[in-house]
């Protein structure tokens, strides 16, 4: 027999149901925080050819505009235009809520803010339930944008190309997606919502 106390700090632990409390979760279209990146973040003008509003977590496209003061025009990335970054709600402080639309909603001329592909941010993107099966695989797995559902997912849809993204992190719960209803034109939070964390 010893006299010796034995202990393995690794199984120390919060005891369940007590004082823990379960902080995971994202906010589609929130960027993370990255002292490496935040100085690329970018801003626009929504296109007055834009046919909906837009939110953070859609793919834009952004065209030259030499004389605009406001930074670039914006557009809505398409099936089969090409995307040049995320729009993102950081420092967007204009969206518009109302109470029966609650997610920020920036309608054509009104600035945008989004990251560029390559910058290298950490962007959250509302994730298809169907795709959630590639929590485990590479980072590198290809993925693409529904811009009908708004959703990542790992199906290719017909002649799309695939998002220049790695796929870092996936999460199921505490999670803040934006769900739109192109019928009423509002926007609100769902907080069933599962999301991809990708860097572009």
């Amino acid at each position: 027999m010893s006299a010796q106390i034995s202990l393995n700090p690794m199984a120390t632990t919060n005891a369940k149901g007590l004082f823990s409390t379960n902080s995971n979760g994202f906010t589609q279209g929130d960027a993370q925080d990255d002292p490496a990146v935040k100085f690329a973040l970018a801003g626009g003008v929504l296109s007055t050819s834009a046919v909906t509003p837009i939110w953070g977590g859609i793919p834009i496209q952004e065209f030259i505009n030499d004389s605009a003061v406001l930074g670039s025009t914006v557009l809505q990335a398409t099936t089969t235009d090409v995307p040049t970054g995320i729009c993102v709600f950081n420092q967007a402080f204009a969206g518009i809520t109302t109470p029966q639309s609650t997610a920020p909603l920036y309608s054509p001329g009104m600035s945008v803010n989004f990251y560029r592909f390559g910058s290298g941010a950490r962007i959250p993107l509302a994730l298809d339930p169907a795709a959630v099966s590639i929590d485990g695989e590479l980072i590198s797995t290809t993925v693409y944008f529904n811009y009908t559902t708004n959703l990542l997912q790992v199906t290719q849809p017909s002649g799309q190309a695939a998002l220049p993204v790695k796929v870092l992190k996936i999460s199921t719960e505490n999670n803040k997606t934006v769900s739109y209803d192109g019928m009423t034109g509002n926007a609100n939070w769902a907080t069933d919502g599962l999301i991809a964390v990708v860097q572009i």
